[in-house]
């Protein structure tokens, strides 16, 4: 029983990957050429280091 748990586990992570990894490359391929490319980590570091200037106030 534990066995198929963990099968079960491992397919919905794996499908979850597959699912963002086709995402990224969507929104790599067909995005706006207008648009300039804005790194969605540097966005999340940017976000993240506006809220810790908040913490310090």
């Amino acid at each position: 029983m534990s066995l198929l748990l963990i099968a079960a586990l491992l397919y919905i992570v794996f499908a979850l990957g597959l699912i963002l990894f086709v995402d990224n490359m969507v929104g790599v391929f067909f995005r706006d050429p207008h648009k300039p490319i804005q790194l969605r980590s540097f966005a999340l570091s940017r976000t993240f280091i506006a809220s810790q200037k908040l913490d310090q106030e």
